[in-house]
């Protein structure tokens, strides 16, 4: 098994034999190609990854709407933008949505960090731009795009 591989349109991929996947380190989105599955297919795994290098832009501004979609009530109810402790809180503006976040600023929010390409899947993590306290949104993709899962 070559330890270097190069993608013409992404870069250069090394493999790491710890968690037994080619990475890609360069640029804004760390790229990764997960070879645990010794029956994947390494040549077709980085075809998905460079027609998916192609489309970044359109499939992450997709994402970012079916992820919005998926978590901002779960945002709102339980991530609150607001002190519950505050006793001069008005709790007729939380009723009514004043303190929640627009699906606008969810989007604008979360920033995409990594891709990794399974044999069956895609996993992406987003950073949650503090909608969350900071924590990762773990997002799983079929192999067309669509939305499989989101969770923080």
């Amino acid at each position: 098994m070559d330890r270097v591989i190069k993608s013409e349109l992404i870069g250069v991929f090394v493999y790491e034999g710890i968690s037994k996947a080619y990475s890609h380190k360069g640029g804004d989105i760390h790229w990764s190609l997960d070879m645990r599955d010794e029956s994947a297919d390494f040549n077709e795994m980085m075809k998905r990854a460079e027609k998916l290098f192609l489309c970044i832009q359109e499939f992450d501004e997709n994402a970012k709407l079916a992820i919005t979609d998926k978590l901002i009530n779960y945002k709102n109810d339980f991530w609150p933008e607001y002190d519950e402790n505050d006793e001069s809180l008005n709790w007729d503006d939380v009723d009514a949505g004043k303190y929640d976040v627009t699906k606008e600023k969810f989007e604008r929010a979360i920033t995409l960090l990594d891709i990794v390409i399974n044999d069956n899947n895609i996993y992406c993590e987003y950073d949650d731009g503090g909608l969350f306290g900071g924590h990762r949104i773990h997002v799983y993709f079929n192999n067309k795009y669509k939305l499989l899962s989101a969770d923080i």
